[in-house]
């Protein structure tokens, strides 16, 4: 495989990120245990306030969100999202497809409650999940913040590898992972952990959510993450999208650079704005909370005002 940002094997790439075929063949009572236990929800907010879907990445709880939920409970009806065999909420069978089964289990959900005209907030593998959904729920979903995630992760490390090839790297991603010892597999998490928070608090915080995580669960969705080409589900988003990038001082490309890759990225997409939030790594939400509340809450400000 000719793909030399992935070879030798950097332990910092799956951890930089934080992304119902299988389930149709499945017994109907086993298809249904999953989708109820796929994620769990913790609501609060407002009764009557704009729904927002807030979907965390890669090993995270809902419980990352809390800062930026502060800003705006008074004024929406908040639903945060616990993904399955993540930061200590149990992983489900099963495990694959990771994405695909965790679009149709919230899918579902948003049909359930009767969610309409809903924001839709997501994180790393949160980000792809959150435009998945709202490409299969068009009608229920009004707007999409994407935070720190790219459809085609793989195109980050090297523009000219194929989605081919991206998707044979992520198989051998998923099985290496998932076949460490643990302490090793911890290791492995702890060595690019710099990568994820610009402060030794949020790396220890985010460091303890990995151990917490089942590592089968995160093996599989970052093999799904780092293998797959998502941007063809972009056509289908009809929703209002803005994505905010994480840039800080030692990246590898300027912060200019960085929203020209973001723009292409996502160039699939009707109506996106790309943002640089400076001076944070990934979990943007963790280093720059001031930054990202202004965000969240300028994009729910704005969008009210445009349909009023």
């Amino acid at each position: 495989m000719h793909c030399r940002a992935f070879e030798p094997f950097k332990p910092a790439l799956w951890v930089t990120i934080a992304i119902a075929i299988f389930t149709a063949n499945l017994p109907e009572s086993v298809a249904q245990e999953s989708k109820e236990s796929r994620f769990e929800v913790e609501r609060r907010g407002a009764d009557g306030g704009r729904p927002v879907v807030i979907i965390p990445g890669l090993g995270s709880p809902g419980a990352v969100w809390d800062a930026a939920a502060a800003s705006i409970v008074d004024s929406h009806d908040l639903h945060i999202v616990t993904l399955a065999g993540f930061a200590g909420l149990s992983a489900v069978d099963p495990i694959a497809p990771y994405v695909e089964l965790a679009v149709g289990a919230l899918a579902d959900y948003l049909d359930e409650e009767g969610l309409q005209d809903a924001v839709l907030v997501g994180h790393s593998i949160g980000g792809q999940i959150a435009l998945q959904l709202a490409a299969a729920r068009p009608d229920a979903v009004g707007r999409v913040l994407v935070v720190d995630s790219a459809p085609f992760y793989a195109a980050l490390f090297d523009p000219t590898v194929t989605p081919e090839a991206a998707a044979q790297y992520g198989a051998a991603l998923r099985m290496r992972m998932a076949g460490m010892p643990r302490e090793q597999y911890l290791g492995f998490a702890h060595q690019g952990i710099a990568l994820q928070s610009i402060t030794e608090s949020g790396q220890k915080q985010v460091m303890g959510y990995m151990e917490a995580s089942d590592q089968a669960a995160v093996a599989q969705a970052m093999g799904e993450v780092a293998g797959s080409d998502f941007r063809p589900i972009l056509a289908k988003v009809g929703a209002r999208v803005t994505v905010l990038a994480a840039w800080s001082d030692g990246a590898p490309y300027s912060s200019d650079q960085l929203r020209a890759i973001y723009e292409g990225q996502y160039a699939g997409l009707a109506d996106v704005d790309v943002r640089i939030i400076v001076d944070s790594r990934h979990f943007i939400m963790l280093d720059r909370p001031d930054a990202f509340a202004d965000a969240l809450g300028g994009m729910l400000t704005g969008d009210r005002e445009r349909r009023d």
